[in-house]
């Protein structure tokens, strides 16, 4: 699930709160966690993991994250509907090709990202202005430029927080929609070509449909 121009991906909307595809920085990701040194990766789909505490509730990841939902049912709330339904939004962290091969992901499963592929619990996403990951000091590779939001790991991250984690950018129509259909594969049975499914509301829904 790719578009064919990485232009494509970011714009500038006109949506006073926090919408569904808005992309922030500085945002932390946290986890609780316990050690369990007997623990090996058996599955078919492996995630790149990374060295815990014994017992904590731990910083995994702070930098960029995309917002995944504003309302409970990962929905659009609707058009002139004033307020949010909670404090709480649900963000996926969105890390290089080059971090997640410094995680451990393997070469097949990061070429089928950066080529396209459906790839359950992940979505593509260039670098381009502003969305700017690796630095450009490290040299090129074929991983260089690219880069991933993970859906299978988001985070719940208050409002409060949010208000001073700045908005750089946010996803166009189509790739929220490529988004919903990331979320429907990794949290459903069901698995849907994104150009089927209905555009997003884009609107300011606080000020009524435009």
């Amino acid at each position: 699930m790719k578009l064919d121009d990485p232009q494509h991906y970011y714009a500038e909307r006109d949506v006073a709160h926090t919408a569904q595809g808005d992309i922030h920085a500085g945002v932390p990701f946290v986890h609780a966690t316990m050690f369990s040194p007997e623990f090996e990766a058996a599955g078919a789909r492996k995630r790149p993991g990374a060295a815990d505490p014994d017992q904590a509730v731990v910083t995994s990841h702070h930098g960029l994250g995309v917002v995944l939902h504003y309302t409970c049912g990962i929905t659009a709330q609707p058009p002139g509907t004033r307020g949010y339904a909670h404090e709480f939004r649900l963000l996926a962290p969105i890390v290089s090709l080059r971090t997640l091969k410094a995680w451990g992901m393997k070469n097949n499963e990061l070429r089928k990202l950066r080529d396209g592929y459906a790839l359950q619990g992940f979505m593509y996403l260039p670098q381009v202005e502003p969305m700017l990951l690796d630095d450009e000091d490290e040299g090129h590779d074929e991983y260089g430029g690219h880069a991933a939001a993970l859906i299978y790991r988001p985070a719940t991250v208050s409002q409060a927080l949010l208000d001073h984690a700045p908005r750089i950018t946010r996803l166009t129509a189509d790739a929220t929609r490529i988004l919903d259909a990331a979320l429907i594969q990794t949290y459903t049975p069901n698995n849907f070509d994104w150009n089927a499914l209905a555009q997003p509301d884009l609107s300011d829904s606080w000020a009524g449909p435009q």
